[in-house]
């Protein structure tokens, strides 16, 4: 008889006839069991349809929605505040329960679609289990990439539709609790006072920007809104009432969405009416993610009839085919902010409404433009987060084409040759539970490599070259910088939007982008000895401002006459 493992790979085993539910199995445990993805079956991945997976996402936004009025008669009863209220609030924890929820349930019907005619031991947990959550970052971080809580949550979808061939190993319940964290020194409750007074500002500082810009931009707010709102409720465009998207999940889920819970939102005090009017507009932190006081804050603002703008905080937005998380709840607010694109195929005319996407000039990249001096003779290898579950629902690598995205390092660095290689700094993602070994599974095969620690910034605008495995945040920051870089990835393992691709195409005809490992490194071999003749070379300028002005805009003046006079209009 098989063995379906559905959280953590018990220590030994040896593959033999095991069935592992997908790459969290292994999360945290890879030295014990190296090359794990040769040795044991790991069940289908479903999601690596793409087609599928935009199905799951709708399904995703169709749950979250649909969620949000029971959790707030949960949370409060029946409260006269208005939908919005309830909507800005809850929008950000419900996306990220129903992601995490909507991809393991597909995987749980291709589990029992592909080995349901076979005998199975598999070991589930009662239902009666407790992840107490301390914050939005928990439900995340010890939720979704959790493979003790994706064992319960498995269980749970499991259990229904267990097939009669199955034989079910009942475990004992486990329990977890993750307090929520207070400001107990001095410091940290005066830095918790200075952050919540700057969030207050109808612009609050966003990353690069000043504290003097973010005054000046809050002037521009002061003014009463008058045209046209362009917010959506997520009842109107999202609901599966109105979107016919239906998860057919084979439990009520409300229990899940309320176990999951964290204090942070538990310990909310809610008005019993909304707040007075107030028809004027303010710019939404991306702490609204993360901070469940600041997001009621928002939530409050919005019951009165006030506005928000989003604005984009990193790479990937415009970028990859679908975002998720931030489609419901950023695109779905007056206005959001790009840095210089204008549209994205999941946030154009169709069911769901259609986004308000202002361009504008991001401190972020102004800060670094053209900073980029060189003097070290190293290349810097930038790489990016492999977490072994798909809880972010959207157009990065799956779990399993992630191992191939390592594997890729491995090709790359390899084709360097050693001189390369012993000047040649890995700088790995933060790290995140759930993922993928990174550094040490990469140095351990190049010793001549090192880690590149401290900010990365600085290392940036003084290497050599930069070499990127990925599209995102510290792409459009070097090239704003004019750091001379060479990118790389399998386009079949990251959806992109269509004009994100042209614009792609043409950063490959300059050597800049390249669709394997193989080929970028035998453009760094080539280039190695002078990369700035081939950077400053005509043809590679030309596609890199083509590329920074619909990706990341830098305008050399009137960057703030931009911001105030849009602000002033919203």
């Amino acid at each position: 008889m098989k063995k379906l493992v559905l959280g953590p790979m018990a220590v030994p085993s040896d593959g033999t006839d095991i069935i592992a539910a997908g790459p969290w199995c292994f999360a945290g445990e890879e030295d014990f069991f190296p090359y794990w993805e040769d040795h044991f079956e790991i069940a289908p991945e479903p999601l690596a349809n793409r087609d599928l997976q935009t199905r799951a996402i709708g399904e995703a936004f169709a749950l979250a929605t649909d969620m949000i009025p029971s959790l707030a008669e949960h949370l409060a009863g029946h409260s006269s505040l208005p939908d919005v209220y309830w909507e800005t609030l809850l929008a950000p924890y419900c996306i990220n329960v129903a992601k995490i929820l909507i991809e393991l349930w597909y995987r749980v019907r291709a589990m029992v679609d592909t080995y349901g005619a076979e005998d199975i031991e598999v070991g589930l947990l009662p239902d009666n289990c407790s992840f107490d959550m301390g914050c939005d970052q928990d439900v995340v971080l010890r939720g979704s990439l959790n493979p003790v809580c994706l064992h319960w949550l498995c269980s749970l979808l499991l259990r229904p539709i267990l097939p009669p061939n199955w034989h079910a190993v009942e475990l004992e319940a486990v329990s977890e609790d993750h307090p929520l964290h207070a400001p107990e020194s001095i410091g940290e409750r005066l830095h918790e006072a200075l952050r919540s007074l700057a969030l207050s500002l109808p612009c609050p500082p966003l990353k690069g920007m000043s504290m003097a810009r973010a005054l000046r931009y809050s002037l521009a707010l002061l003014h009463r809104s008058r045209g046209e709102d362009h917010s959506r409720l997520l009842r109107d465009h999202y609901a599966s009432a109105v979107t016919g998207a239906q998860p057919d999940l084979p439990l009520e889920p409300l229990p899940v969405f309320i176990a999951l819970l964290p204090k942070s939102i538990r310990a909310l005090k809610h008005p019993r009416h909304a707040p007075a009017p107030r028809h004027r507009t303010r710019v939404a932190h991306i702490l609204m993610y993360e901070n469940a006081r600041y997001r009621q804050k928002l939530a409050l603002w919005r019951a009165a009839g006030g506005r928000l703008v989003c604005v984009q905080h990193g790479g990937n937005y415009g970028m990859m085919r679908h975002i998720c998380a931030m489609e419901l709840v950023e695109y779905t607010q007056h206005a959001f902010v790009t840095w210089g694109w204008k549209r994205q195929e999941s946030a154009v005319e169709g069911k769901c409404g259609t986004a308000n996407l202002v361009p504008l000039p991001p401190a972020q990249l102004a800060t670094v433009s053209n900073c980029w001096r060189g003097g070290a003779d190293t290349l810097i290898l930038v790489g990016t987060e492999m977490p072994t579950v798909g809880y972010q629902l959207d157009s990065h690598p799956t779990p399993m084409q992630n191992l191939q995205y390592r594997e890729d390092k491995q090709w790359f660095v390899e084709s360097l040759g050693r001189k390369i290689q012993s000047q040649t700094l890995y700088r790995p993602y933060f790290p995140v539970p759930g993922t993928l070994d990174d550094a040490p599974w990469l140095l351990s095969r190049f010793p001549r490599l090192r880690m590149c620690t401290g900010p990365l910034m600085p290392q940036l605008l003084h290497c050599r070259l930069l070499v990127l495995d990925h599209h995102g945040t510290t792409m459009l920051e070097a090239l704003a910088a004019n750091v001379p870089t060479i990118c790389y990835w399998d386009p079949s393992c990251w959806p992109i939007d269509k004009d994100f691709h042209r614009l792609l195409l043409k950063l490959g005809e300059a050597g800049i982008w390249h669709s394997s490992a193989e080929d970028a490194a035998v453009h760094v071999v080539r280039i190695w000895d002078n990369p700035q003749l081939w950077w400053r070379d005509a043809q590679t300028q030309r596609a890199r401002e083509e590329f920074m002005q619909n990706y990341a805009w830098v305008a050399p003046r009137h960057r703030d006459a931009l911001w105030t006079g849009t602000l002033r209009r919203l």
